[in-house]
Protein backbone atom coordinates (compact mmCIF):
# COMPACT_ATOMS: atom_id res chain seq x y z
CA UNK A 1 0.00 0.00 0.00
CA UNK A 2 1.37 3.36 -0.48
CA UNK A 3 3.24 5.16 2.64
CA UNK A 4 1.58 8.64 1.52
CA UNK A 5 -1.98 6.96 1.78
CA UNK A 6 -1.08 5.35 4.94
CA UNK A 7 0.11 8.36 6.70
CA UNK A 8 -3.36 10.08 5.21
CA UNK A 9 -5.10 7.86 7.24
CA UNK A 10 -2.97 7.80 10.55
CA UNK A 11 -3.68 11.53 10.47
CA UNK A 12 -6.92 11.63 10.12
CA UNK A 13 -7.45 9.17 12.88
CA UNK A 14 -5.37 11.29 14.54
CA UNK A 15 -7.26 14.40 13.94
CA UNK A 16 -10.92 12.35 14.67
CA UNK A 17 -9.53 11.10 18.13
CA UNK A 18 -8.56 14.73 18.83
CA UNK A 19 -11.77 16.03 17.91
CA UNK A 20 -13.86 13.13 19.77
CA UNK A 21 -11.86 13.79 23.00
CA UNK A 22 -12.71 17.82 22.62
CA UNK A 23 -16.42 16.57 22.13
CA UNK A 24 -16.66 13.63 24.70
CA UNK A 25 -14.96 15.85 27.60
CA UNK A 26 -16.70 19.23 26.93
CA UNK A 27 -14.27 21.72 28.25
CA UNK A 28 -11.87 19.16 29.70
CA UNK A 29 -8.87 22.18 30.07
CA UNK A 30 -6.95 24.06 32.58
CA UNK A 31 -7.11 27.64 32.94
CA UNK A 32 -3.58 27.90 34.16
CA UNK A 33 -1.55 25.18 36.16
CA UNK A 34 -0.16 21.59 35.42
CA UNK A 35 2.66 19.63 36.02
CA UNK A 36 3.10 17.85 32.35
CA UNK A 37 6.53 19.20 30.59
CA UNK A 38 5.40 17.47 27.30
CA UNK A 39 3.47 20.01 24.67
CA UNK A 40 0.38 18.78 23.35
CA UNK A 41 -0.61 22.13 21.82
CA UNK A 42 -3.60 21.92 18.80
CA UNK A 43 -4.28 24.07 16.20
CA UNK A 44 -7.71 25.22 16.32
CA UNK A 45 -10.18 24.65 13.64
CA UNK A 46 -9.97 27.86 11.69
CA UNK A 47 -13.49 29.58 11.02
CA UNK A 48 -13.64 31.07 8.00
CA UNK A 49 -15.04 34.68 8.28
CA UNK A 50 -16.28 36.28 5.20
CA UNK A 51 -16.27 39.81 6.11
CA UNK A 52 -12.97 40.17 4.49
CA UNK A 53 -10.80 39.26 1.64
CA UNK A 54 -7.27 39.64 2.58
CA UNK A 55 -5.10 36.69 1.96
CA UNK A 56 -3.47 35.04 4.76
CA UNK A 57 -0.33 35.39 2.98
CA UNK A 58 -0.60 39.12 3.06
CA UNK A 59 -0.84 39.43 6.96
CA UNK A 60 1.28 39.08 10.06
CA UNK A 61 1.28 35.31 11.83
CA UNK A 62 0.30 35.88 15.64
CA UNK A 63 0.47 31.95 17.21
CA UNK A 64 -1.80 32.19 20.34
CA UNK A 65 -2.20 29.54 22.71
CA UNK A 66 -5.78 29.86 24.51
CA UNK A 67 -8.19 27.15 27.05
CA UNK A 68 -11.47 26.11 25.57
CA UNK A 69 -13.29 28.28 28.67
CA UNK A 70 -15.39 31.24 28.35
CA UNK A 71 -12.45 33.09 30.28
CA UNK A 72 -11.23 33.79 26.93
CA UNK A 73 -14.12 35.24 25.41
CA UNK A 74 -12.49 37.86 23.48
CA UNK A 75 -10.36 35.67 21.73
CA UNK A 76 -12.62 33.88 20.02
CA UNK A 77 -14.70 36.85 19.10
CA UNK A 78 -11.86 38.78 18.33
CA UNK A 79 -11.05 35.82 15.54
CA UNK A 80 -14.63 34.75 14.52
CA UNK A 81 -15.14 38.38 13.77
CA UNK A 82 -12.52 38.68 11.42
CA UNK A 83 -11.43 41.96 13.86
CA UNK A 84 -7.51 40.86 13.69
CA UNK A 85 -7.81 40.21 10.11
CA UNK A 86 -8.79 43.25 9.72
CA UNK A 87 -5.76 44.96 11.75
CA UNK A 88 -3.38 43.04 9.50
CA UNK A 89 -2.73 40.22 11.45
CA UNK A 90 -3.31 36.14 11.04
CA UNK A 91 -3.74 34.90 14.20
CA UNK A 92 -3.92 31.25 14.75
CA UNK A 93 -5.27 29.56 17.63
CA UNK A 94 -3.63 26.57 19.03
CA UNK A 95 -5.58 25.19 22.26
CA UNK A 96 -3.55 23.63 25.17
CA UNK A 97 -5.07 21.70 28.27
CA UNK A 98 -2.75 23.32 31.32
CA UNK A 99 -0.75 26.98 31.43
CA UNK A 100 2.42 24.66 31.61
CA UNK A 101 1.80 23.29 28.29
CA UNK A 102 1.03 26.73 26.84
CA UNK A 103 3.82 28.39 28.19
CA UNK A 104 6.26 25.32 27.47
CA UNK A 105 5.55 25.73 24.08
CA UNK A 106 6.02 29.93 24.63
CA UNK A 107 9.82 29.50 25.66
CA UNK A 108 10.08 26.30 22.94
CA UNK A 109 9.40 28.63 20.25
CA UNK A 110 5.94 27.29 18.44
CA UNK A 111 3.65 30.07 20.46
CA UNK A 112 4.21 33.91 20.28
CA UNK A 113 1.37 34.73 22.95
CA UNK A 114 -0.06 32.76 25.55
CA UNK A 115 -3.35 33.82 27.38
CA UNK A 116 -3.72 31.95 31.06
CA UNK A 117 -4.00 32.62 34.64
CA UNK A 118 -2.21 35.72 36.32
CA UNK A 119 -0.77 32.73 38.68
CA UNK A 120 1.29 31.04 35.74
CA UNK A 121 3.09 34.35 34.19
CA UNK A 122 3.86 35.55 37.48
CA UNK A 123 5.56 32.80 38.64
CA UNK A 124 7.52 32.48 35.67
CA UNK A 125 8.57 35.90 36.09
CA UNK A 126 9.63 34.80 39.91
CA UNK A 127 11.65 32.09 38.62
CA UNK A 128 13.73 34.46 36.07
CA UNK A 129 11.99 33.91 32.96
CA UNK A 130 12.08 37.26 30.64
CA UNK A 131 8.37 37.36 29.77
CA UNK A 132 6.14 40.48 29.96
CA UNK A 133 2.28 41.09 30.16
CA UNK A 134 0.61 43.18 27.59
CA UNK A 135 -3.25 42.79 28.45
CA UNK A 136 -5.95 41.14 30.11
CA UNK A 137 -8.80 38.92 29.13
CA UNK A 138 -10.80 38.12 32.75
CA UNK A 139 -10.83 38.58 36.31
CA UNK A 140 -12.50 36.61 38.56
CA UNK A 141 -14.59 33.60 38.01
CA UNK A 142 -13.50 31.05 40.62
CA UNK A 143 -15.30 28.48 43.09
CA UNK A 144 -15.26 25.75 45.41
CA UNK A 145 -17.78 22.99 44.31
CA UNK A 146 -18.64 20.41 47.40
CA UNK A 147 -21.20 17.83 47.64
CA UNK A 148 -23.99 19.51 48.43
CA UNK A 149 -24.11 18.41 52.46
CA UNK A 150 -20.76 19.71 52.56
CA UNK A 151 -21.68 22.70 51.00
CA UNK A 152 -22.20 24.87 54.09
CA UNK A 153 -19.27 23.69 56.00
CA UNK A 154 -16.60 24.43 53.52
CA UNK A 155 -18.16 27.86 53.13
CA UNK A 156 -16.13 28.39 56.04
CA UNK A 157 -12.34 27.97 56.11
CA UNK A 158 -11.76 27.18 59.48
CA UNK A 159 -13.58 23.83 58.67
CA UNK A 160 -11.18 23.04 56.12
CA UNK A 161 -8.54 21.93 58.20
CA UNK A 162 -8.30 17.84 57.95
CA UNK A 163 -10.25 18.22 54.61
CA UNK A 164 -8.84 17.18 51.12
CA UNK A 165 -9.19 20.00 48.53
CA UNK A 166 -8.91 19.04 44.58
CA UNK A 167 -7.10 21.84 42.81
CA UNK A 168 -5.22 22.52 39.70
CA UNK A 169 -1.42 23.57 40.69
CA UNK A 170 -0.91 27.65 39.53
CA UNK A 171 -4.60 28.25 38.63
CA UNK A 172 -6.25 31.30 39.83
CA UNK A 173 -8.19 29.50 42.46
CA UNK A 174 -5.66 27.87 43.66
CA UNK A 175 -3.82 30.83 45.13
CA UNK A 176 -6.79 32.94 45.77
CA UNK A 177 -7.83 30.06 48.46
CA UNK A 178 -4.98 29.10 49.54
CA UNK A 179 -3.67 33.11 49.95
CA UNK A 180 -7.28 33.30 52.42
CA UNK A 181 -6.27 30.33 54.43
CA UNK A 182 -3.18 31.79 55.24
CA UNK A 183 -4.84 35.07 56.16
CA UNK A 184 -7.13 33.11 58.05
CA UNK A 185 -4.42 31.61 60.14
CA UNK A 186 -5.09 28.22 58.15
CA UNK A 187 -1.53 27.03 57.22
CA UNK A 188 -2.48 25.67 54.29
CA UNK A 189 0.92 23.70 53.35
CA UNK A 190 0.12 21.61 56.74
CA UNK A 191 -2.93 21.83 57.72
CA UNK A 192 -5.08 20.85 54.68
CA UNK A 193 -4.65 17.99 51.76
CA UNK A 194 -4.18 19.22 48.31
CA UNK A 195 -4.94 17.04 45.17
CA UNK A 196 -3.08 18.72 42.13
CA UNK A 197 -4.96 17.35 39.59
CA UNK A 198 -4.66 18.13 35.88
CA UNK A 199 -8.30 19.94 34.52
CA UNK A 200 -11.67 20.52 35.77
CA UNK A 201 -13.10 17.68 34.84
CA UNK A 202 -10.92 15.52 37.09
CA UNK A 203 -11.21 18.17 39.93
CA UNK A 204 -15.15 17.63 39.59
CA UNK A 205 -14.47 13.66 39.31
CA UNK A 206 -12.87 13.67 42.69
CA UNK A 207 -15.68 15.77 44.29
CA UNK A 208 -18.10 13.58 43.06
CA UNK A 209 -16.69 10.38 43.80
CA UNK A 210 -15.43 11.41 47.49
CA UNK A 211 -11.82 11.38 47.09
CA UNK A 212 -12.13 15.57 47.78
CA UNK A 213 -14.11 16.94 50.50
CA UNK A 214 -14.41 20.23 48.16
CA UNK A 215 -12.95 21.60 44.24
CA UNK A 216 -11.90 24.21 43.02
CA UNK A 217 -12.73 25.40 39.58
CA UNK A 218 -13.64 27.51 36.88
CA UNK A 219 -16.30 29.03 34.23
CA UNK A 220 -18.00 27.30 32.84
CA UNK A 221 -17.51 24.51 35.27
CA UNK A 222 -19.92 25.98 38.11
CA UNK A 223 -22.15 25.37 35.52
CA UNK A 224 -21.50 21.69 34.86
CA UNK A 225 -20.87 20.69 38.71
CA UNK A 226 -24.56 21.62 39.04
CA UNK A 227 -25.67 20.13 36.48
CA UNK A 228 -24.32 17.21 38.01
CA UNK A 229 -25.64 17.52 41.35
CA UNK A 230 -22.95 19.37 42.92
CA UNK A 231 -23.41 22.85 44.88
CA UNK A 232 -21.12 25.86 44.88
CA UNK A 233 -19.76 26.38 48.75
CA UNK A 234 -17.79 29.99 47.23
CA UNK A 235 -16.86 32.36 45.17
CA UNK A 236 -13.25 33.87 44.71
CA UNK A 237 -14.52 37.39 44.63
CA UNK A 238 -15.55 36.66 48.33
CA UNK A 239 -11.97 36.64 49.36
CA UNK A 240 -10.41 38.89 46.62
CA UNK A 241 -12.83 41.16 44.77
CA UNK A 242 -12.25 41.85 41.11
CA UNK A 243 -8.94 39.78 40.96
CA UNK A 244 -7.26 39.71 38.00
CA UNK A 245 -7.05 36.21 35.97
CA UNK A 246 -6.44 35.84 32.61
CA UNK A 247 -3.30 37.92 31.24
CA UNK A 248 -1.22 38.00 27.66
CA UNK A 249 1.99 37.45 28.16
CA UNK A 250 4.53 36.50 25.15
CA UNK A 251 8.65 37.29 25.22
CA UNK A 252 10.02 40.26 26.18
CA UNK A 253 12.62 40.10 22.83
CA UNK A 254 9.67 39.07 20.66
CA UNK A 255 7.83 41.99 21.74
CA UNK A 256 10.89 44.12 21.48
CA UNK A 257 11.40 42.68 17.67
CA UNK A 258 8.57 43.47 16.75
CA UNK A 259 5.99 46.08 18.96
CA UNK A 260 3.56 47.11 16.19
CA UNK A 261 1.94 43.61 15.48
CA UNK A 262 1.00 43.13 19.56
CA UNK A 263 -0.47 46.75 19.63
CA UNK A 264 -2.72 45.21 16.40
CA UNK A 265 -2.85 42.37 18.63
CA UNK A 266 -4.83 44.11 21.24
CA UNK A 267 -6.37 46.43 18.91
CA UNK A 268 -8.37 43.07 18.14
CA UNK A 269 -8.95 42.62 21.51
CA UNK A 270 -10.57 45.83 22.37
CA UNK A 271 -12.71 45.69 19.56
CA UNK A 272 -13.71 42.14 20.67
CA UNK A 273 -14.69 43.79 23.98
CA UNK A 274 -16.84 46.51 22.54
CA UNK A 275 -18.59 43.79 21.25
CA UNK A 276 -18.83 41.35 23.34
CA UNK A 277 -19.92 44.56 25.84
CA UNK A 278 -23.04 45.50 23.14
CA UNK A 279 -23.70 42.29 21.44
CA UNK A 280 -24.48 39.26 23.51
CA UNK A 281 -25.89 36.63 20.93
CA UNK A 282 -23.29 37.20 18.46
CA UNK A 283 -20.96 36.92 21.68
CA UNK A 284 -22.49 33.71 22.89
CA UNK A 285 -22.18 32.60 19.00
CA UNK A 286 -18.72 33.26 18.67
CA UNK A 287 -17.77 31.32 22.32
CA UNK A 288 -19.50 28.34 21.70
CA UNK A 289 -17.86 27.63 18.46
CA UNK A 290 -14.71 27.07 21.37
CA UNK A 291 -16.73 26.13 24.04
CA UNK A 292 -17.98 22.84 23.97
CA UNK A 293 -21.02 23.39 25.97
CA UNK A 294 -24.97 24.65 25.40
CA UNK A 295 -25.38 28.05 24.68
CA UNK A 296 -27.50 29.21 27.98
CA UNK A 297 -24.37 27.40 30.09
CA UNK A 298 -22.64 29.52 28.37
CA UNK A 299 -24.66 32.94 28.73
CA UNK A 300 -25.38 32.17 32.45
CA UNK A 301 -21.88 31.79 33.41
CA UNK A 302 -20.25 35.04 31.32
CA UNK A 303 -22.80 37.38 32.34
CA UNK A 304 -23.00 36.75 35.58
CA UNK A 305 -21.92 38.76 38.55
CA UNK A 306 -18.64 36.95 39.62
CA UNK A 307 -17.03 37.10 36.16
CA UNK A 308 -15.81 39.94 34.22
CA UNK A 309 -14.05 40.17 30.86
CA UNK A 310 -11.47 43.10 29.98
CA UNK A 311 -8.47 43.35 27.46
CA UNK A 312 -7.15 46.20 30.12
CA UNK A 313 -3.40 44.81 31.83
CA UNK A 314 -4.83 46.18 34.98
CA UNK A 315 -0.96 46.58 36.17
CA UNK A 316 -2.34 48.19 39.68
CA UNK A 317 -3.92 44.65 40.16
CA UNK A 318 -1.34 42.05 38.75
CA UNK A 319 1.03 44.07 41.24
CA UNK A 320 -1.31 43.63 44.26
CA UNK A 321 -1.90 39.99 42.95
CA UNK A 322 1.76 38.99 43.05
CA UNK A 323 2.16 40.43 46.80
CA UNK A 324 -0.56 38.52 48.03
CA UNK A 325 1.27 35.23 46.10
CA UNK A 326 4.45 36.26 47.98
CA UNK A 327 2.39 37.20 51.25
CA UNK A 328 1.22 33.36 51.11
CA UNK A 329 4.26 31.71 50.69
CA UNK A 330 3.41 30.91 47.08
CA UNK A 331 6.26 32.32 45.73
CA UNK A 332 9.48 33.60 47.39
CA UNK A 333 11.31 36.11 44.81
CA UNK A 334 12.87 39.42 44.77
CA UNK A 335 12.34 40.17 41.32
CA UNK A 336 9.63 42.72 40.82
CA UNK A 337 6.50 42.14 38.31
CA UNK A 338 5.98 45.70 37.63
CA UNK A 339 9.58 45.36 35.41
CA UNK A 340 7.39 42.49 33.41
CA UNK A 341 4.39 44.65 32.71
CA UNK A 342 3.83 47.12 29.32
CA UNK A 343 0.60 48.78 29.72
CA UNK A 344 1.77 51.18 27.19
CA UNK A 345 1.03 48.68 24.47
CA UNK A 346 -2.69 48.33 25.21
CA UNK A 347 -2.62 51.93 25.38
CA UNK A 348 -0.88 52.52 22.13
CA UNK A 349 -3.75 50.34 21.27
CA UNK A 350 -6.82 52.25 22.37
CA UNK A 351 -5.57 55.40 21.43
CA UNK A 352 -5.79 54.30 18.14
CA UNK A 353 -9.02 53.11 18.21
CA UNK A 354 -10.51 56.65 19.50
CA UNK A 355 -8.37 58.56 16.90
CA UNK A 356 -10.04 56.13 14.12
CA UNK A 357 -13.46 56.40 16.21
CA UNK A 358 -13.30 59.69 17.58
CA UNK A 359 -17.17 60.01 18.76
CA UNK A 360 -17.13 56.55 19.91
CA UNK A 361 -17.75 56.73 23.80
CA UNK A 362 -16.88 53.51 24.56
CA UNK A 363 -13.56 53.65 24.13
CA UNK A 364 -13.68 57.10 26.27
CA UNK A 365 -14.82 54.98 28.74
CA UNK A 366 -11.74 52.49 28.62
CA UNK A 367 -9.20 55.13 28.77
CA UNK A 368 -10.43 56.68 31.96
CA UNK A 369 -10.47 52.94 32.84
CA UNK A 370 -7.03 52.65 32.41
CA UNK A 371 -5.81 56.09 34.36
CA UNK A 372 -7.64 54.16 37.31
CA UNK A 373 -6.10 51.00 36.40
CA UNK A 374 -2.35 51.47 35.38
CA UNK A 375 -1.03 54.42 37.15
Amino acid sequence: MDKKYIFGIFIALITFAGISAVLLNQVDSSNSGGSQEVNTSIPAEQSVNTSTNTSTSELKTVRHGYLPSNGDALIFIAKEEGFWTEEGLNVELYQFTKGTEGYNSLFGNKLDTVGAGTSDPATYIAQGADITIIGGLMSEGQFLVTAPENSKALADLNNWKGKKIATITMSNGDLIYKSALKKAGIDWKNDVTFLELGSPNAVLEAVKTGKADGGIIWIPYEILAQQQGLSIASYSYQYYDNHPCCRIALKTGTLNKDRNTYVKFEKGLIRAYKLFSENENKSVDDIQKYVKVDKEAIRQSTWSNYFYASPDPNTNGVKEYYQMMKDSGYIDTDVKIEDHIDNTVYKEALEELIAENPDDQFYQKLLSEYKEMNT
